[in-house]
């Protein structure tokens, strides 16, 4: 796989802790859906809490396997991070804010040589 250099502070880390972030943020927001549903419905909550987690599960595993790529400055998790940041572009305003912080700070990308051994 090949891994990027950054030049600019380890953007790599910076990408990692946007997708832990949204991972925190997956988790959390399937909490409130089981709290808010819990008195509509005469499931229980633990019934609930397994059906949030579940439909938020591929997004949970999405963000879990950019986050430990771009720790490791894979190529593929900085391309694969700005699809899924154009997706959140249209989930307005958590996407607007979220990708305000991902792309103002937008800083050159640089391959490292592939003839140096």
């Amino acid at each position: 796989m090949k891994k990027w250099e950054t030049t600019y502070n380890d953007n790599h880390l910076r990408l990692m802790r946007v997708h832990i972030g949204f991972m925190v943020f997956y988790i959390l927001l399937a909490c409130l859906y089981t709290f808010f549903a819990y008195s509509s419905t005469n499931m229980t909550v633990a019934q609930l809490l397994i059906a949030c987690l579940l439909f938020f599960l591929p997004l949970i595993i999405l963000h879990t396997s950019l986050a430990i790529s771009a720790k490791n400055k894979l190529e593929i998790s900085r391309k694969l991070s700005e699809i899924v940041f154009a997706f959140l572009l249209l989930a307005f305003p958590i996407g607007t804010i979220f990708s305000m912080l991902y792309f103002l700070p937008k800083t050159t990308w640089k391959m490292p040589n592939d003839d140096k051994k």
